[in-house]
C-alpha cells in the first residue's frame, strides 16, 4: 500500500470512531460537564466528513484547508486541557490557582520541551510551507508543555483525578508525546515524501486515542464523577 492509499484510509477510518464517540457523548451528556470537549468531538466529526474532499484539493489549496483545520484542532486540545484542570478543580473542591503559579509552571514545561532539541525551521520556503512548519513545532511543544503543566500542578496539590477526566488526559498524552516526536526528527532533517510515515504514525496515534476514548466512554459510565467530588 503505498502513502496516499494509507491517507485515505486513515480518513475513512476515522470517522467510525469520530461518530461513535460522539454518539456516546451524547447519550451520556457530556455537554453539561465537559462542553469543550463535546463541541470538540463535533469538529472531529465535521472535519472528518470534509476530508475526503479535500484529499482531491491542489496542492496549494489542501494546505490552505490543512492549515486551517490543524490551527483549529490544535486550539481544541488546548481549550479541552484547560477544561480539565477546571474539572479537576471543580471534582476536590478547591480554589482556582493564582495565576503567577500556573505562569510559572508553564514557563518551566516550555523551558523543558524547548530544550529536547534544536527547533530549526528550513530556508527559502514558501509563506504557506513556512507557516505549517511554525504551527507543527509551536502546538507540539504547546501540547506537552500544558500537559506538563497540568500534572505538575494537580500533583503539587495532590488533587486527585475523575475517571472520565484522567481517560480523556491519557488520550491527548499519548498523542501529544508521538506529535513532539515527529516534530523533533523533522527539524533533524527528516523531511520530504520519504518521511511522510512520521506523520501517518502521528495519524495513527490520534486514531488510537479516539478508539481508546469510544471504548473508555462505551464500556462504564463515569461522568457523573466529574459533578461529585471524591470523599
Amino acid at each position: 500500500m503505498n502513502a496516499d492509499a494509507l491517507d485515505i484510509v486513515f480518513v475513512w477510518a476515522g470517522m467510525v470512531p469520530s461518530a461513535a464517540l460522539l454518539v456516546l457523548a451524547i447519550r451520556q451528556r457530556t455537554s453539561r460537564t465537559m462542553p469543550v470537549f463535546f463541541y470538540y468531538l463535533v469538529w472531529c466529526v465535521c472535519s472528518m466528513v470534509v476530508a475526503p474532499t479535500a484529499l482531491h484539493l491542489s496542492g496549494e489549496n489542501y494546505l490552505r484547508y490543512f492549515l486551517v483545520n490543524l490551527t483549529v484542532d490544535d486550539l481544541f486540545h488546548l481549550a479541552v486541557l484547560a477544561e480539565l484542570g477546571r474539572v479537576v478543580l471543580r471534582y476536590n473542591c478547591a480554589v482556582p490557582p493564582r495565576r503567577s503559579t500556573l505562569v510559572f509552571l508553564m514557563a518551566a514545561a516550555i523551558a523543558l520541551v524547548w530544550s529536547l532539541g534544536k527547533w530549526i525551521l528550513p530556508v527559502g520556503l514558501p509563506i504557506f510551507h513556512l507557516l505549517y512548519d511554525v504551527l507543527v513545532q509551536g502546538f507540539a511543544i504547546l501540547r506537552v508543555a500544558c500537559l506538563l503543566t497540568l500534572a505538575w500542578w494537580s500533583s503539587l496539590h495532590a488533587f486527585r483525578w475523575p475517571a472520565r477526566a484522567l481517560q480523556i488526559a491519557s488520550g491527548f498524552g499519548v498523542y501529544a508525546v508521538v506529535s513532539l516526536g515527529t516534530a523533533l526528527l523533522h527539524t533533524h532533517g527528516m523531511t520530504g515524501v520519504q518521511y511522510h510515515w512520521l506523520d501517518q504514525i502521528q495519524v495513527a496515534s490520534y486514531l488510537g486515542a479516539l478508539s481508546y476514548w469510544v471504548l473508555a466512554f462505551g464500556t462504564k459510565e463515569v461522568e457523573n464523577e466529574i459533578l461529585v467530588p471524591n470523599r
